[in-house]
């Protein structure tokens, strides 16, 4: 069972590590492209969030500035919606899609969207799971391959602890991607109401938000790979 266990993973790992790196690259190319591309409307990310937040009962959810490229999120323990500089000022059709996102967060936490408020009991923000993404892949690839030449009693609870930490990190990934997806389909059916011009800013919104939930199932693929192979790894090491 552990030697099957660690032949499925070790096929899984190569996909895995493509893919979580060309989602990462994929996302950020996404934005910069309808970045360059203004919307009709020519409102702000931070204006279409007040506006969105107002509109659904969000009154008391504030909107900042926060510091970096693509740091957009939204903090339930504050009640703030966190845009980046490009979002926070931004008139593009790839700003007014991160900010209705994250709009769509704190609509989740205001309705208590049950997946949002599992996630919440295990993480803080969403924000930390994309910047785990390629360090984790990383880490994994690196950690499996001297733990297949590894012994001793002392590396075996090495392996117990990598194996703890892929399995968090693909519980996470459960919870979090349906709040991804969920609040993606929120912000394209609030958008649609009077902000988008016409099926062309539809289809360049949906991409920018196609494009950042793939990160997340990049992320929960990768997990898993990395999960089965320390598990088997544990398995196997304890038979020796």
């Amino acid at each position: 069972m552990a030697e099957l266990m660690y032949m499925i993973a070790t096929i899984l790992i190569l996909p895995a590590l493509i893919f979580g790196m060309w989602a990462s690259i994929n996302v950020t190319s996404t934005f910069n492209r309808y970045s360059g591309v203004s919307s009709a409307m020519g409102i702000t990310g931070a204006a279409l969030a007040r506006r969105l937040l107002d509109q659904n009962g969000c009154g008391h959810v504030n909107v900042e500035q926060s510091r970096g490229h693509l740091s957009d999120h939204y903090d339930p323990r504050t009640k703030m919606v966190r845009l980046s500089p490009d979002v926070f000022n931004g008139t593009s059709l790839a700003a007014l899609g991160v900010a209705a996102h994250e709009v769509g967060h704190a609509i989740q936490d205001h309705t208590n969207y049950p997946p949002l408020k599992i996630r919440q009991l295990v993480i803080k923000t969403t924000s930390l799971v994309n910047k785990a993404l390629l360090p984790l892949i990383i880490i994994g690839l690196v950690l499996s391959i001297v733990a297949t030449s590894a012994n001793g009693d002392i590396w075996h609870y090495v392996l117990i602890g990598l194996c703890a930490m892929y399995g968090l990190s693909f519980l996470i990934n459960v919870i979090t991607l349906p709040t991804e997806y969920d609040a993606s389909n929120r912000a394209k059916k609030m958008l649609q109401n009077g902000i988008l011009y016409d099926e062309a800013e539809y289809t360049a919104v949906s991409g920018v938000l196609r494009a950042a939930a793939l990160t997340y199932v990049a992320a929960l693929v990768s997990s898993l790979a990395f999960f089965l192979r320390f598990l088997a790894l544990v398995l196997l090491t304890r038979k020796r």
